[in-house]
């Protein structure tokens, strides 16, 4: 509402939320979303993705473009003959078009649900850990947890890795010490999670 009165673009960056969380492009007025292939689109890195009102295809095509790649209406026009302007990651594309084709049998309502009971699963056997949400709203792509005591986030990090052959998200920065990620996409389910409280029980004691 607040774009739409003042003339600006809703910009959205779903790289985490696309497929993971609710989304709606048309009612909720967006006019640039944009994903990528790693995530919950589950594929390796190597593509990344505009979606695009017709009110921002038109304002691109109005911009002389400084840089090549870009080039909005080059890649438009390209697309009318389904092609990209260079040559893209063709394995990618591949796994893209057989993921797509995999969503669109099975519905993009059982993949945000396959998601979100993954995340609700992990969060509902945290008790008696040392750790709180991080955040109030957590995505149901990733569980970030704080460290309820003076124990290394980093160090718990390590010990998965190198102990448990277990790999989850560190943090960088200031939060490096104190908060660690857990992700809900791509090819989980419950016995991971399992395996991983398991480790984590084991490492706090």
């Amino acid at each position: 509402d607040f774009c739409a009165r003042n003339g600006l673009f809703l910009v959205v960056d779903a790289i985490s939320a696309f497929l993971a969380d609710e989304l709606h492009f048309s009612k909720w007025g967006i006019d640039i979303l944009i994903t990528a292939s790693q995530k919950a689109v589950a594929l390796p890195p190597g593509m990344s993705y505009l979606i695009l009102s017709q009110k921002a295809i038109a304002r691109a095509e109005q911009i002389n473009c400084p840089c090549m790649y870009f080039n909005i209406p080059d890649y438009l026009k390209n697309g009318e003959r389904g092609q990209t302007p260079f040559t893209p990651a063709v394995g990618v594309l591949l796994q893209l078009h057989e993921r797509l084709t995999q969503i669109s049998k099975d519905g993009i309502g059982s993949e945000q649900k396959r998601i979100a009971e993954l995340a609700a699963y992990f969060r509902g056997k945290l008790a008696g850990l040392p750790f709180e949400l991080l955040a109030e709203s957590p995505s149901n792509a990733v569980t970030a947890l704080k460290m309820a005591d003076e124990r290394s986030a980093y160090e718990i990090f390590v010990r998965l890795d190198q102990e448990y052959n277990i790999w989850i998200c560190p943090n960088g920065g200031e939060l490096k010490e104190t908060v660690f990620r857990v992700g809900h996409i791509g090819a989980l389910e419950e016995a991971d999670y399992d395996r991983l409280l398991v480790a984590l029980r084991e490492i706090c004691k």
